[in-house]
């Protein structure tokens, strides 16, 4: 089922790249994020394969869609009793700002909304929750050649009742002609 997924959104991302080619940039990225959430009773960190496509109308404003997958868990102790909570997957879409710092490097500031669906589990029962909220966060990127580079970004997903706080490196491939 992840394979597909995953295959699924790469198929998609590079027909949307096709059909942008040439009106102003577009990139997308896969790489990794560390997130730490927290509710007023407890705190876990989890790790997520993060799939991102972003579409730049302007030099210094554009917007992108993040698609997360879990793949590292962690062990609360409830009780004596050990529960394993895992980030199933996220999605968010954002709004971005870019400030160029030089030809091959930008900062930028992001602000959106996302979906999060987590998992805990005990030997024989599991349930599945549902989160979603405002997001925001600043980063950087910095791009080698005229196609790829590295992303690295602080994100913080404010879902109500809990936190989350994201830290993510992501490689970066540009396509189009806004540069």
């Amino acid at each position: 089922m992840l394979r597909t997924l995953v295959s699924a959104s790469a198929l998609a991302l590079a027909a949307a790249s096709a059909s942008f080619a040439g009106q102003g940039d577009f990139t997308y990225g896969i790489g990794y994020a560390a997130a730490n959430l927290t509710d007023s009773s407890a705190s876990v960190d989890v790790g997520a394969v993060t799939l991102r496509g972003d579409y730049q109308f302007t030099q210094h404003f554009g917007f992108e869609g993040q698609l997360d997958f879990g793949v590292s868990d962690d062990t609360l102790i409830v009780a004596n009793t050990p529960v394993d909570v895992e980030l199933n997957y996220a999605l968010a879409g954002f709004v971005i700002a870019r400030a160029p710092v030089s030809e091959n490097a930008n900062l930028f500031a992001r602000v959106g909304y996302a979906t999060a669906d987590v998992g805990a589990s005990v030997p024989g029962v599991s349930i599945t929750d549902s989160l979603d909220g405002f997001a925001f966060g600043v980063g950087g990127e910095y791009f080698f050649d005229e196609r790829n580079g590295f992303r690295v970004d602080y994100t913080n997903y404010d879902f109500g009742n809990s936190d989350g706080n994201v830290y993510a490196i992501t490689y970066v491939r540009r396509f189009g002609g806004g540069r």
